[in-house]
């Protein structure tokens, strides 16, 4: 399997595919197959750049090809008075495990021979273009389903075999199948039913809301700032709150008494833009977030182990990878017509501790879908 990023030295054709006989067939405006075939996986590059760089997702996310993750438990365990000819008692850690899930994907282009030389290259262009907003939306969807997704994932068909599960974030032991206990922390113990998937009633965000997620993830040694995603639904709400402090705006010209966080509110590529900040916490909206649900993290620098969310590649791959193939399953010899655009990876949860999730339209939990 090879290693690394996309560049420009993979823009090449797939094998199978005749560069000189595509060379010799132009669509109408005179685009030949062979430049059909080099846009498309320029384009496929371009979404895996993205997707590995994306500054949302760089923060939440660590890459790996490792189907399984191993990490310590809670306990009771100290050092001893020692004394002169006593032996220590022997300790270890207590550990627990799960694996992660792994998903193929794909999307087909099929362009007929007669349509392709009726066609110019804008039209052309449309279809790869949607190919790669499929191709984020895939990604985007299965990371923010995990965030607000508090059972687990299991079976065959999600990589994780006949009795393997991949659990969310910490959470009472009765609703998932691998029961997790917190590592203590300066003093403070946790049991097995520790929760981090919050219910609030009144449907509205409060500044008590944002100052129990930093409690929850302090409490486990994840120290400031942090940062907290929403949906377009809830931005009003969080900007009219006590102590909230807006991020600045375009066309203002602020007074030298007004306070403004120093974020970037300026949207990224998938229409995602902080507002401001409130109580150590960076607040990003991010389309697709269901109203009333919000997600809370410590991020420890861009596509590091230690961010909360760990996604499952093929093995050797280092980092996101869409390609493009021919369709094996379709038969034929017409290079064109049975495109597949392929994408394998798996969303699971790294650090137990370091997520928690608010659903503030009701006391009992119930899982988010995004959109």
């Amino acid at each position: 399997m090879p290693l690394g990023y996309r560049d420009t030295t993979n823009l090449v054709l797939p094998t199978g595919w005749d560069a000189a006989e595509l060379q010799k067939l132009t669509l109408r405006d005179g685009t030949t197959y062979a430049q059909v075939a080099v846009d498309l996986n320029a384009a496929l590059t371009a979404i895996n750049a993205e997707i590995a760089n994306d500054p949302l997702w760089a923060s939440l996310c660590y890459f790996t090809d490792t189907p399984t993750y191993t990490y310590r438990m809670g306990d009771t365990g100290t050092m001893e008075v020692h004394t002169e000819y006593g032996q220590p008692i022997v300790q270890r850690a207590t550990t627990e495990g799960h694996m992660l899930p792994l998903l193929t994907y794909d999307t087909a282009l099929g362009w007929t021979r007669d349509y392709l030389r009726a066609a110019n290259n804008e039209q052309v262009a449309a279809d790869i273009a949607d190919v790669v907003r499929r191709v984020r939306d895939r990604f985007r969807l299965s990371v923010l389903t995990r965030l607000l997704q508090r059972g687990d994932d299991s079976g065959v068909a999600k990589g994780l075999g006949t009795s393997g599960y991949s659990p969310g974030f910490a959470t009472a032991a009765s609703v998932t199948n691998v029961d997790f206990t917190p590592p203590s922390v300066g003093g403070t113990t946790f049991n097995s039913d520790h929760e981090h998937y919050v219910g609030i009633t009144g449907g509205a965000w409060t500044a008590d809301a944002f100052a129990d997620m930093k409690d929850e993830l302090r409490e486990h040694g994840h120290e400031p700032p942090y940062d907290f995603i929403t949906g377009p639904s809830d931005e009003s709400a969080i900007r009219n709150l006590s102590g909230f402090v807006a991020a600045p705006q375009w066309g203002i010209n602020y007074a030298n008494t007004v306070s403004l966080a120093t974020v970037d509110s300026v949207a990224d590529g998938n229409g995602n833009y902080y507002i401001g900040v409130i109580n150590d916490f960076r607040v990003r909206i991010v389309r697709g977030m269901p109203q009333y649900y919000g997600f809370a993290w410590k991020s420890y620098g861009a596509r590091s182990m230690r961010n909360p969310v760990r996604i499952r590649l093929e093995p050797g791959e280092r980092s996101f990878r869409a390609y493009a193939e021919l369709d094996p399953r379709a038969g034929g010899s017409w290079p064109l017509a049975y495109l597949m655009v392929y994408a394998a990876f798996g969303v699971g949860v790294g650090d137990r501790t370091n997520g928690t999730p608010r659903y503030n339209n009701g006391a009992t939990w119930v899982d988010g879908t995004p959109t």
